[in-house]
């Protein structure tokens, strides 16, 4: 069953408030796509419960998008809430993958810019420069297809990828 984007989203921010990075909400977007992306590859399926929309500055899951809008673009201070108020985050215990994906591109991301992210998700070829002018959404294939960042941003090579 695929995961709420906001419980994701917190797993990598709990990543960065320990090790003191500062995440935007447009470079939270970026690494949230390049999780699912890794996710898709090692699984088959979909990690998180909706879709990634191609918007100008790259892809965005719009309930992120209005969860953490008010930072601007500052450094994202607190967690993500559920409608009642509360935060959750995946046991990554409970899913290796989703582990994995989550550590590889933290990784090799967490010192780049949202601005340097955005750039590599518009490189030709993506998932969001085949959707941007076409749809607004990115298909889950061309997601779980897009190779064109993992040698921007460095990451080895999926044993067994599905």
């Amino acid at each position: 069953m695929p995961y709420s984007p906001i419980n994701v989203s917190n797993n990598i921010l709990k990543r960065a408030f320990q090790e003191k990075v500062d995440v935007s909400p447009m470079k939270l977007q970026k690494l949230l796509f390049f999780v699912a992306s890794e996710y898709a590859k090692r699984t088959g399926k979909p990690m998180i419960d909706g879709n990634f929309q191609a918007w100008q500055y790259g892809p965005v899951v719009r309930s992120v998008y209005d969860e953490f809008r008010s930072f601007g673009g500052r450094a994202i201070r607190s967690y993500g809430k559920d409608a009642e108020g509360k935060s959750y985050q995946i046991k990554e215990a409970s899913d290796p993958a989703l582990h994995e994906s989550l550590d590889v591109v933290w990784n090799a991301a967490k010192n780049y810019s949202a601005v340097a992210l955005s750039r590599i998700t518009h490189i030709q070829g993506s998932a969001w420069a085949n959707s941007f002018s076409k749809s607004t959404f990115i298909p889950e294939e061309a997601l779980k297809a897009d190779q064109t960042y993992r040698s921007e941003l460095g990451l080895p090579e999926i044993r067994n990828p599905r």
